[in-house]
């Protein structure tokens, strides 16, 4: 073997090592923020750690404009000013677009300014997940009150028919003054077994919940949700989708997804549980990973 081919398979098999060491990313995804924070580096380590081969692009809003925005071919958003630049550029028209931490109100005026340009992940804990955890901690209980401001807007009977499939039923009460309660809703209190708490802010707020919890602790029923916050105000528990979930969400969306439906529901979720007050309640429950599992499992015998 001549020396000049000894040293051609030398540098082709150098090459191959080189290659082999160097990183294969099979997607670049750009992660658009407000500005740089210790927050916003924690949240791209974490997401880099679980998308080890794809390349993280994290980019400012006052970087946007120096940015080829075509180099991602997917990007992630974080709070509605990072949205609304990003969907103003038309070189990611085409571009898939996941969308967290907008409000209701954002959330909707967005949607309709750009219509099936953009996905939102919502941490939104659903009511299928929050019936099961009812069931799952009151294996007995049949009846629900279920309390929402007049302006509330809600698919009743959608509602209606899911607790249905879980021996429960519902009784609504429209309250036109979170802290002046009616004739109707207190006969309500009275003939249910707890409370499910829903998503309406007019409702279930900062100013509200301590009238609302101390309300409902002298009729001796429980709150379940409306979400985590609530939990440590007082309500004996709720599903909920923190950061840890919604990281395995956008983690899950590069990997799995293109473009696709408006609105996507965190498929991951945990349990909180106000022991002291499930307690007080006489409600007996497991610890929280184990109630955890009981919800999910419930959930897929659906």
């Amino acid at each position: 073997m001549g020396r000049s081919l000894r040293n051609l398979l030398r540098a082709t098999i150098f090459s191959f090592y080189l290659l082999g060491a160097l990183p294969v990313w099979s997607a670049t995804v750009g992660l658009l923020v407000d500005a740089q924070s210790k927050q916003i580096s924690i949240f791209q380590q974490q997401l880099e750690n679980l998308l080890p081969n794809d390349q993280l692009l994290l980019v400012t809003l006052d970087q946007l404009d120096t940015t080829n925005l075509k180099d991602a071919q997917k990007w992630v958003t974080l709070g509605p000013n990072a949205l609304t630049a990003l969907m103003a550029q038309e070189a990611t028209s085409k571009t898939p677009v996941l969308s967290l931490f907008l409000s209701k109100d954002k959330q909707e005026a967005l949607s309709k300014q750009y219509p099936s340009r953009f996905t939102i992940l919502t941490n939104a804990p659903t009511i299928e997940r929050q019936l099961a955890l009812v069931k799952t901690m009151v294996p007995n209980a049949n009846h629900i009150g279920v309390y929402c401001s007049t302006t509330y807007k809600v698919d009743e009977k959608r509602y209606d028919e899911i607790a249905t499939s879980y021996g429960l039923t519902l009784h609504w009460a429209k309250l036109k003054d979170p802290l002046d309660w009616d004739r109707n809703a207190l006969k309500i209190l009275n003939n249910v077994d707890l409370v499910l708490g829903v998503d309406d802010d007019a409702l279930y707020n900062t100013t509200t919940i301590r009238s609302i919890l101390m309300r409902l602790y002298r009729s001796g029923k429980a709150l379940i949700g409306p979400d985590k916050g609530y939990v440590r105000a007082g309500a004996v528990a709720s599903v909920y989708s923190g950061i840890s979930e919604t990281l395995k969400a956008v983690a899950n969306w590069v990997s799995t997804s293109t473009a696709g439906k408006q609105t996507l529901n965190n498929p991951y979720f945990n349990v909180s549980v106000n022991a002291q007050v499930a307690r007080s309640l006489n409600i007996v429950v497991d610890d929280e990973a184990s109630l955890a599992k009981q919800v999910k499992e419930r959930l897929n015998e659906k």
